[in-house]
């Protein structure tokens, strides 16, 4: 297997090659997929050691707050527990992916402070380790919408094959939230206090607990032109045996290359200061 000290990233020099070390950071950081899936497995074996149920706690938690809630408010609104739970379950299943990356994606390259001053690495790298801790954790939570989706009879389609895709989009799209809150989160550290709270707002103004088709008048740019709606609904839909609407794919691209766009132009100004600033 590839050793972290191999992946030396080239001292940067002027403008133009400072965008160039911030390219082969990424490149090279996906690339190394041997280092960072490895990193990823221990993190979470290194969390749950000496637990009996191991990161399943997790999905016990979930299945808890899914399960009350729906119950709950699909009384409250008069829908059926079989609509409304695979519904709001397969929301939540997403929601946690996205929201727990961008949380510790903030917090990832001040965390790996001794590992950074030590060798010179790929920040992606260290992002993309988060990303996959938490895409394991997605599938040891999917057991609970594997139940859902008996108890409310959700069918299996063509469509649900669309996951897949919709799936790695999603997480495109939060490895480069991740570097690019990583490195801002360096230099101003109270930015991983605002995206904490900017994500506990986001949950409730973003179509998971509730439907999109709820929405009238104004309100419907809640939806329209929240991009995390889009980012979430192309995996949910799919989940639901349901084709995403072309806005969605979209606006998850367009926003996948702006994303990246923006990433690249951060790396390059700030990435030989990062090291200063931890």
């Amino acid at each position: 297997m590839q050793s972290i000290s191999a992946l030396n990233i080239p001292q940067s020099g002027p403008t133009a090659s400072r965008y160039a070390v911030a390219l082969f950071d990424i490149i090279a950081g996906i690339q190394a997929i041997g280092i960072w899936g490895r990193l990823g497995w221990r993190e979470n074996k290194r969390r749950y050691r000496r637990t009996v149920f191991g990161p399943f706690w997790t999905t016990v938690s979930l299945a808890m707050f899914v399960i009350a809630l729906g119950l709950v408010w699909s009384n409250l609104w008069h829908t059926d527990p079989k609509v409304y739970l695979p519904f709001l379950t397969s929301g939540m299943l997403c929601w946690a992916l996205l929201s727990t990356i961008c949380a510790e994606g903030a917090g990832g390259i001040v965390g790996n402070e001794p590992l950074i001053k030590q060798l010179r690495i790929s920040y992606t790298l260290l992002a993309c380790a988060t990303v996959w801790r938490n895409v394991i954790v997605f599938f040891h939570n999917l057991s609970i919408y594997v139940l859902i989706c008996i108890y409310g009879g959700v069918p299996f389609t063509w469509a649900t094959l669309l996951v897949v895709p919709g799936l790695l989009l999603l997480c495109l799209n939060a490895l480069w939230i991740a570097v690019f809150l990583g490195a801002v989160c360096a230099r101003y550290r109270d930015v991983q206090q605002l995206v904490g709270n900017i994500l506990q707002i986001a949950l409730f103004l973003t179509p998971i607990l509730w439907s999109a088709d709820q929405l009238t008048g104004r309100a419907t740019i809640l939806a329209d032109y929240n991009p995390l709606h889009h980012l979430i609904a192309i995996v949910r839909e799919p989940m639901m045996g349901k084709a995403p609407g072309t806005l969605h794919w979209v606006v998850v691209l367009v926003g996948t290359l702006l994303g990246w766009a923006l990433t690249v132009h951060v790396m390059g100004k700030f990435r030989h200061r990062i090291v200063y600033w931890l």
